[in-house]
Parts: structure tokens; sequence; C-alpha cells
């Protein structure tokens, strides 16, 4: 099954941990008809053509539970609150049970009127319907306004999954040199809600003024990289497949990140995810979510709410790097197992 987050890949294991619950999956990744691509693409407004193809996509999810057989229960991966209308009813109608992985569906609710009416839709079914259940990343949804929050008993709350296709390089107990260049990155795709400029600058001064043996590295996919970065002297690299993308997190040591806080505040960041699996630690935005990605069971990073900390907090980091390895990396790990998230869909 394709997912639109690859780091989600791991809960397709959870059938394994489950041995009374057997379960079947659904992606928004569905292939679409060449004929639908082609009018859709045809439309001269961007946005109606995408939300036509994503109309279509849940739709085709709804269509496909109807014809799962031998299973128990149903888990969705991806859904947009804005393209409930008919998946809902078709999930309803196959008896079974449902669980539906919210990714930062309640923090676009708090922008957006039809998103938010969406999300009303939802409530209503997980109210009436026990055998709905919404799966919040991380932490509850009670730090958020009440308009927005889910029932209480239809959550259930998860951790975002760590990827066991990819290790941290140094194994418990092994250590970097104290003469080793530390890798700072900056990696994904550079957009809007990923404001970097700021944070280049101030990686820049950092090195200007400390000590420590250390250089930059910005991941980003070449088609999408924006043309300022060639002149900046830093070092690039391309992470349009997903094997230049691990490569890149393999590479570095430190993963520096930071995210628009109306986009990001209640929302998992699969960057992050990834690059913990892969040993980095991490340096993000002071948000709930992602506080709690970095800091449960074990701390494998640190946030900040200001520009002006980057410098205190990148010498605690390559302080940490040097002095306790990735030892904290697979303790983290250990949380983040399908096997783990199993026994919290059946508690």
């Amino acid at each position: 099954m394709q997912l639109f987050h690859q780091g989600l890949k791991d809960l397709l294991n959870l059938d394994r941990y489950l041995p009374d619950k057997k379960l079947e999956f659904l992606s928004i990744e569905t292939t679409l008809p060449p004929w639908l691509k082609n009018f859709t693409r045809a439309i001269p407004i961007y946005a109606i053509g995408l939300n036509l193809r994503r109309e279509y996509r849940h739709i085709a999810m709804g269509l496909r539970a109807l014809k799962f057989k031998d299973n128990h229960a149903i888990f969705v991966f991806e859904a947009y609150n804005q393209h409930f209308l008919f998946l809902l009813p078709l999930l309803a109608l196959t008896k079974k049970e449902i669980f539906i992985m919210l990714h930062g569906n309640q923090q676009f609710a708090m922008n957006s009127k039809i998103k938010y009416l969406g999300l009303l839709y939802l409530k209503i079914y997980l109210k009436s319907l026990e055998r709905f259940k919404a799966l919040l990343l991380e932490i509850d949804d009670d730090i958020l306004p009440p308009k927005v929050q889910l029932p209480e008993r239809a959550k259930i709350v998860i951790p975002h999954p760590c990827r066991s296709d990819y290790l941290p390089n140094l194994k418990p107990g092994e250590r970097l040199s104290s003469d080793t260049k530390i890798k700072i990155g900056i990696v994904g795709i550079i957009r809007a809600d990923k404001p970097i400029g700021k944070l280049i600058k101030k990686i820049q001064e950092y090195q200007t003024k400390t000590e420590q043996n250390c250089e930059l590295i910005i991941g980003t996919p070449k088609k999408q990289k924006p043309a300022y970065l060639d002149k900046l002297g830093i070092e690039l690299r391309d992470t349009t497949t997903e094997k230049d993308y691990i490569r890149v997190l393999q590479e570095i040591d430190i993963l520096v990140i930071h995210y628009d806080r109306d986009r990001y505040y209640y929302r998992t960041s699969g960057v992050i995810s990834d690059a913990a699996s892969c040993g980095c630690y991490i340096v993000a935005s002071d948000y709930p979510l992602i506080k709690h990605q970095i800091t449960y069971p074990v701390t494998i990073g640190s946030t900040f709410t200001d520009f002006e900390e980057l410098e205190t907090i990148l010498d605690k980091a390559i302080d940490s790097v040097l002095t306790n390895g990735q030892d904290n990396h697979w303790l983290w790990r250990e949380k983040r197992t399908a096997k783990y998230i199993a026994s919290l869909l059946v508690a």
C-alpha cells in the first residue's frame, strides 16, 4: 500500500500484534483513472481540480472498505475534514470498528470554516457510533479550544511511530571522536510553513562565533530548491528521492527545524520522526506535539521559542551528540514500535 506519509508505514505491521482483531488499511493514495486526471488538470482553477481528485480518493476509500470481508476493523491513514461527507457513511455501512488517524485535522479546523464543518461532521459519528475511534498522535487534544476537541470516549492517543527500516548510526555505548566535525542539517521541502531564512542566518552566525567544529548542510528536493540557497555557500544535498532524503538524515548529527505556529502548533512532524529514527539530535519549534515527539519516552532533543536561544541550544546539542552518542535514540524507539502501539488499540 502506498502512503502519503512514508514515516507511518510501520503501522501496517499492527496486524501482527493484534491476533484477535484483523485489520484492513485504507489510504488516500489511490490511483486515479486517466480520464479524471485529464479532466481535473484541465480546470483553470488548480484548487478545484485538486479537491475533485481528493474527493474521488475519499469515496474510493469508502467503496473499498465495503469490499473487505474477513476483518474486524479498518484503519484509515489519511483523511481531510472537507471530504468526510461520503467517506464516513460508507465506513459506517461496513459495521466494523473504524480507526481514523488524525494528522493536523483539528489544527486546520481552527483556521478554515469548511474544515471546521467537516470536523463537526466527524464528531457526530464519533458521538453516535461507538465503533468509530479517532487516533490522536502524541498527546490529547485538551490543550485546544473546546470547539475542536473530540469526544473523550472516542479518542485514543498513540505516539508517532518510529521507522523500523532505518536505525541510528551509533550502537548503544558508541561515541564519536572529539575531533569529529558535527553536521547540522536543515532537511525537507522548503515551504511557507517551514520558514528557514532566519534559521539559516542564525546557524551561520553561530558558526562564526563558536569554537565547536561544525558545518551546515541543507537537504531539499532539487526542483523545489529556492534559488537564493545557491548563493549562501552552504553544502546542499538533493532529497528528491526517498533514498536521497534518508541518506542526508543518516549523514547529519543534528536536525534543526522551524515551523509556522498556525500550521504546526497541534501537529506532528514526519521529518522529525524520520530524523530521530536515524539517530539525529532534534532542535525544533516549541509546540506541544513536537515537544512530546522528542521527549517521550526519553529526551532526544531540545525545543526553542526564540531564535536568540539557538546559540545556547546548539552548544547543548553538540555536547549531547559527543557525550551521549545516540543511546537515548535506541530507548526512544521502544515506545514507538508497531507492537507497542498495537497494545494501545486494545487497552
